[in-house]
């Protein structure tokens, strides 16, 4: 049997060609990681106007979120690599997203017994977060820890995180207010006889507010760091953690964290 050669070479040829772009249009699609994450948390997370659904791609930022947690992850994921579409809402409906699988990730978030049973959290922290509670100014409180607080109507952030040691406190009366500003106009009006917080949050606030002569705070009685989290039934949680953990090492690495930091966190 005759075999025509050339014919066979350019067969083999143009199947090679076709396996080289189907793979390298593969290896070139875009690497996307879903976020939600709160809208009234500054200076780490705040919403500075009309927000929507958006695609941030490497090198980008949008115009109406900021803060120093935003900062630190954004450019973490986009130093991996990461285009990241961003949902910003109150805090108890993007824990609702991320439970429900609509996105991949939320930040930033606390530990506690219960999200550690269903998350997956990153290695690298966004921030910080000290808990204190807030009283008028002309109030008092004998601190003994917070059995203090026993009968007293305290403020929390809906949604938010105080600790475990918070959660078993069932001597305290704690109602859900929407934001933080929300929670200290309730405190002077005493709706509320004081106010559970984080610490440089919350004072943050009060300086922007120029509302800093109005309230003292009781001893810090609990802190976290607070990371990225993924579900843990997620397929690609982890890799997206890891991810972030790798960007932020780099940040870490070439300054761009410590930029990050000077800008926001001011000594």
């Amino acid at each position: 049997m005759e075999m025509n050669i050339p014919r066979l070479a350019g067969a083999f040829i143009w199947a090679f060609f076709l396996m080289v772009f189907s793979h390298g249009s593969a290896l070139g699609e875009e690497k996307v990681v879903k976020v939600a994450t709160l809208e009234d948390y500054p200076p780490f997370c705040l919403k500075t106007g009309d927000f929507v659904k958006t695609s941030i791609p490497p090198g980008d930022d949008t115009e109406n979120f900021e803060g120093y947690s935003w900062d630190v992850l954004r450019e973490s994921y986009h130093a991996a690599g990461y285009t990241i579409e961003l949902s910003v809402t109150p805090w108890a409906r993007a824990m609702a997203y991320l439970k429900m699988g609509e996105y991949d990730i939320l930040f930033p978030t606390g530990k506690n017994r219960d999200r550690q049973k269903i998350f997956h959290y990153s290695k690298e922290p966004v921030n910080q977060a000290a808990f204190v509670v807030y009283l008028r100014a002309d109030d008092h409180v004998e601190w003994k820890g917070l059995e203090s607080l026993s009968g007293l109507a305290v403020g929390v952030k809906r949604g938010f995180n105080y600790g475990d040691e918070w959660k078993r406190a069932d001597f305290i009366n704690k109602y859900n207010v929407d934001t933080i500003r929300q929670g200290f106009r309730m405190l002077s009006e005493k709706r509320l006889d004081g106010f559970a917080g984080y610490e440089f949050n919350w004072d943050f606030v009060l300086r922007r507010l120029g509302w800093e002569g109005r309230y003292v705070k009781l001893p810090r009685f609990g802190s976290t760091a607070e990371y990225l989290v993924a579900l843990k039934s997620s397929p690609d949680g982890l890799e997206y953690l890891e991810a972030f953990d790798r960007g932020k090492q780099e940040l870490l690495q070439n300054g761009g964290f410590e930029k990050i930091r000077r800008k926001w966190l001011k000594d």
